[in-house]
């Protein structure tokens, strides 16, 4: 019974539109909290969620956005079970707001030169260039890349709904080399071109960008994120506005979007309107004209 469970849950979920990861994600945790209450899924009780949650909490002193991981992974598996849910008064957990750290130029630049494999080089090349999260680099498939425009279009993307991206010209033309190199049909990163139509598995650009990572000496807190964080922080440097990043990015709330706002950008020189000016004058070309 609880695989049938697990499996339409998956189902259920996938069905709502939430990234694939983000799927497995809740689905693990609800994994969890079957092993923690030791009975038929069908018999998970709402003390049992309260149980595992704290026990989730104090035991293993989870981060707030893991504990909100679990929490909500908790709250879907009894809507779909369509059961009441009482967790007496426990909250998603506050996250402090924090700058994401981006990389240099300079170490990006010494990162793409240490990737041995230039398919994944060209991948790591594009997240910087696009912003785009792992799961979609790995899920690009030949029609998202428009042929006419430079335009990418991510069809499922983190916490659903769809998005475009912009391809600078230099990744529009590499990208338009590779097809030509290796004329993928379907999915555009194969796991080996001509041989396995399936996508990369993430696990495999982690461990080549660790690889990289390391061989340069970089900090280990760094990750294929990095390049998105990295994309957001330089994007803001180079003059793109707020609103225009955040819908790059993919982002629901700007708050997502005004954490790249660094020191930096906050003290450069202001850009001054004189809108009174603007607004007299137009007031004059008015007058003149009648």
């Amino acid at each position: 019974m609880a695989v049938t469970s697990i499996d339409s849950f998956h189902r259920h979920l996938h069905t709502r539109g939430l990234a694939s990861s983000t799927c497995e994600r809740y689905v693990a945790c609800v994994l969890r909290l079957l092993t923690f209450a030791d009975v038929p899924a069908d018999s998970v009780t709402s003390q049992h969620a309260y149980d595992h949650l704290v026990d989730q909490s104090t035991r293993l002193g989870l981060s707030a956005s893991w504990y909100n991981v679990q929490f909500t992974a908790v709250v879907r598996w009894f809507e779909f079970r369509q059961q009441p849910l009482e967790l007496r008064g426990l909250q998603p957990q506050r996250r402090a707001v924090t700058i994401p750290r981006a990389m240099t130029t300079d170490q990006i630049r010494r990162l793409f030169a240490a990737v041995r494999d230039n398919r994944y080089r060209l991948i790591f090349q594009l997240a910087y260039s696009t912003g785009m999260r792992i799961s979609e680099l790995v899920a690009v498939r030949v029609a998202d890349i428009d042929p006419e425009r430079p335009l990418l279009h991510i069809p499922q993307q983190k916490g659903g709904g769809e998005r475009l991206v912009l391809l600078p010209p230099t990744m529009r033309e590499r990208l338009r080399e590779y097809w030509k190199s290796y004329r993928p049909s379907d999915v555009f990163f194969e796991r080996r071109p001509r041989h396995d139509g399936r996508g990369l598995h993430p696990e495999t650009l982690r461990t080549a960008f660790r690889e990289a990572r390391d061989a340069i000496g970089l900090k280990d807190d760094l990750s294929v994120h990095s390049l998105r964080h990295s994309f957001a922080t330089h994007a803001l440097r180079a003059g793109i506005d707020i609103v225009t990043l955040q819908r790059l990015m993919g982002h629901r709330s700007i708050t997502s979007t005004v954490r790249y706002l660094t020191p930096d950008l906050y003290t450069a020189a202001p850009v001054t309107v004189d809108l009174l000016a603007r607004l007299e004058a137009a007031a004059m070309s008015a007058g003149g004209r009648s």
